[in-house]
């Protein structure tokens, strides 16, 4: 077999793989040769010197590492004295790179402090129960394999890296990793990812790096920092709800075994990677500019470049929308993925339940679509997956339900045609450099022609007077989407359908994308929301009546002093 080359687009050497905790997850959905090429950090994407900066830090952990980092390493620091510099520097801390957003800094100050508490009390259980304490460790553990002579990928050295806060006690008999999560602490991380965590953690070694060059080894350190540990620890914390939950407690041997049966075969897959697959990874892969796979739509969102060049991006009609609703909570939400951990309210837990249950359906694919399935009890709760509704909201969903039976588009589609639910439609603006996501409820094909499904959930009737394009911007991407023939087939037979559920209602709206009008009316919905998030350089924050229920007022100033002077009561859990 002959070595791995790098694709079109790139160059550079490829003899340094670095695998992440990232490349032990296996997801269909990702791209092969993105993963392939990105644990590769010797091998670069051509032109890249020409590629512009973020305006803002867009690594939501960042500076909460970097404040952990003289926290935990300076002992004449005090949180609040770092708390105060990561206010004052906007989490640069005197280093080169894009300053945080106020709404990011303000989550920062929050997390240290939960994370600080978390880890206090674990340490409060441990001397409790007469266990040693356990002291950060400043350097990455590296697990390196150094080969003589390049193997059959042309590899000569491989690192296993695991990115998270460490910690060791004196003797180094225990050492422990935490794993970090924006929102919740996750229990469900998937076991070749827990078990390469727990594989590096026992046998890694200290060491340090430049960007883009292989780990050395950390020098004169004492026997104990070296040493196998006799017990591992990988704990998850959460940073938006301070919970920490244990994923591993083992021995190294336990590690091991548990390495070889779960995460070398995912790991392999990624190294080995091959084909492509347009998806959300085409925003950071260095093999874009010469992938024939992801459709190319210039000035597809009708907007230039901005003048300053931009780092690339990507962007959904969810987030046009969200822009055109704040700017502020577009940074946080939608680049960050920050949230309150308050529950959602009734409507958008009602929505998700309702498309889980349809999704669910249809990716089994009845004969008769969704006539023959058994409907949920019009009852008091209603359970679909990790969704549970109770009361008012689970009787309405399954009302709603209902109403789509006489709808599904599935009921009589011949076993020829092809159905993709949740599939992700992707295509690049090269003008922009933007990548352009859309992900249809539900695709299929009719006599060669492509159909595309969106399905809502409504309380109320649609308000006549508004267009529908421009009531619902994914509509007005999907036009121009399938106008520039991203999704191939018969052009004359292609259509998009808009399924409204009520309670005790539907209606189903066809829009044909093919007519000259209904394109231009929509180019005209999508540039006039596309314009203001292209130029964007300071996501300020936009007040109003939806700060009351935004989901990220708790780190907006503006959005505090605005509920404040109209009455409103800010949501529990707001500083």
């Amino acid at each position: 077999m002959s070595a791995w080359s790098p694709p079109p687009g790139t160059r550079g050497d490829i003899s340094l793989v670095r695998t992440g905790l990232p490349m032990a997850r296996a997801d269909s959905r990702d791209c092969p040769t993105a993963r392939a090429v990105k644990v590769r950090p010797g091998v670069r994407e051509t032109g890249a010197g020409t590629r512009g900066k973020p305006i803002y830090e867009t690594f939501t952990p960042g500076p909460f590492m970097a404040a952990l980092d003289l926290i935990e390493f300076d002992d004449s620091r005090s949180v609040d004295s770092v708390l105060e510099q990561l206010r004052v520097t906007r989490g640069r801390f005197g280093k080169r790179g894009a300053p945080a957003h106020p709404g990011h800094i303000a989550w920062v100050a929050e997390a240290v402090e939960r994370y600080l508490d978390s880890r206090a009390a674990d340490e409060a259980a441990r001397a409790a129960s007469g266990a040693p304490p356990t002291y950060p460790v400043r350097h990455e553990w590296i697990v390196r394999d150094e080969l003589t002579v390049a193997d059959r990928r042309g590899a000569l050295i491989y690192e296993r890296t695991a990115w998270g806060r460490r910690y060791a006690t004196a003797d180094g008999s225990l050492r422990e990793l935490r794993l970090l999560s924006v929102g919740d602490s996750k229990e469900d991380r998937p076991a070749s990812e827990k078990a390469a965590a727990a594989y590096i953690v026992a046998f890694g070694l200290p060491a340090y790096n430049e960007w883009g060059k292989a780990y050395l080894p950390v020098p004169d350190l004492p026997a104990q920092a070296t040493r196998v540990p006799d017990r591992v620890r990988v704990l998850d914390f959460g940073c938006g709800d301070d919970t920490a939950t244990e994923l591993v407690d083992c021995t190294p041997e336990q590690a091991r075994d548990a390495f070889a049966e779960h995460a070398v075969p995912v790991l392999a897959e990624s190294v080995d990677g091959d084909g492509k697959s347009p998806g959300s990874a085409c925003v950071d892969c260095k093999a874009l500019a010469g992938c024939a796979e992801l459709p190319r739509t210039p000035v597809l969102l009708g907007v230039p470049a901005p003048p300053r060049r931009r780092r690339r991006r990507s962007v959904s009609a969810s987030d046009l929308r969200t822009h055109a609703e704040c700017p502020t909570k577009f940074h946080l939400t939608r680049v960050l993925h920050v949230r309150s951990p308050r529950p959602e309210n009734d409507a958008i837990q009602r929505g998700r339940a309702v498309d889980a249950w349809l999704n669910q359906w249809h990716l089994v694919r009845h004969p008769r679509g969704c006539r023959d399935v058994e409907l949920p009890p019009d009852g008091e709760e209603l359970t679909v997956g990790a969704l549970h509704l109770v009361g008012a909201p689970a009787r309405t969903a399954a009302r709603m339900i209902a109403e789509h039976r006489t709808l599904c588009p599935l009921d009589g589609l011949a076993g020829r045609e092809v159905v993709e639910v949740q599939k992700q439609v992707t295509a690049y603006d090269p003008e922009l450099d933007a990548v352009i996501i859309a992900k249809p409820d539900l695709l299929y094909t009719r006599d060669g022609g492509w159909i595309w499904r969106e399905t809502k959930t409504a309380a109320h009737y649609l308000y006549e007077g508004k267009p529908l394009l421009g009531s619902y911007p994914q509509l007005a991407l999907a036009v121009l989407l399938m106008a520039a023939g991203v999704l191939g087939g018969d052009s004359t037979r292609a259509r998009i359908e808009l399924e409204i559920l009520y309670p005790d209602d539907s209606s189903l709206e066809e829009i044909d994308p093919g007519r000259d009008s209904v394109v231009e009316e929509a180019r005209a919905a999508v540039r006039e929301l596309a314009a203001p998030w292209a130029g964007d350089e300071t996501h300020e924050p936009r007040v109003g009546r939806q700060c009351s229920h935004c989901e990220v007022v708790e780190w907006c100033s503006a959005g505090r002093e605005h509920i404040a002077a109209g009455g409103v009561e800010a949501p529990r859990g707001s500083s």
